[in-house]
């Protein structure tokens, strides 16, 4: 990892910087402001955020599931400016061993079907095509159902 960086657990004063990647990486399917706090303030799971010299860059925000046993990653999105850094791997290794810290059975995510990027960056760590979902994003383009399979 770059020296500079710093991977940690968001907190509120990160906001607007995560809503300004959310809006440039997500458009229409952005997530909102609110949605974003609760996130990073109530949900069940943890939100991620890599630093370049204090300057959030990239996020990812992770749902766990105490009944299914399952974590779920909503979103793992790192800033245009800022890839090729290999930010995208650093979050998924925190996802990864955070499921395995709390002795999750997978993790599931859903990504769209032209997000070659983020599908390679899944394949690549294990992850598995189980289904198509049609009419997943605003703009009516499918997505992927994807799961990797932790413990059995």
């Amino acid at each position: 990892m770059e020296k500079e960086l710093e991977i940690r657990q968001a907190v509120r004063s990160d906001l607007d910087s995560i809503l300004e990647i959310e809006t440039v990486c997500f458009g229409a399917d952005s997530f909102s402001r609110r949605q974003l706090l609760y996130l990073i303030t109530q949900a069940k799971g943890i939100f991620y955020v890599v630093t370049d010299k204090g300057k959030v860059i990239a996020y990812s925000s992770l749902i766990s599931n105490a009944h299914t046993h399952n974590l779920r990653i909503y979103s793992i999105a790192v800033h245009p400016d800022t890839r090729g850094r290999k930010l995208g791997q650093l979050l998924m290794e925190k996802a990864i061993g955070f499921a395995r810290s709390y002795q999750l059975k997978k993790i599931t995510l859903e990504v769209n079907v032209t997000n070659e990027a983020a599908i390679g960056l899944y394949l690549k760590n294990g992850f598995e095509h189980i289904r198509i979902i049609n009419n997943y994003y605003a703009d009516g383009s499918n997505a992927y159902y994807m799961y990797k399979l932790i413990y059995s």
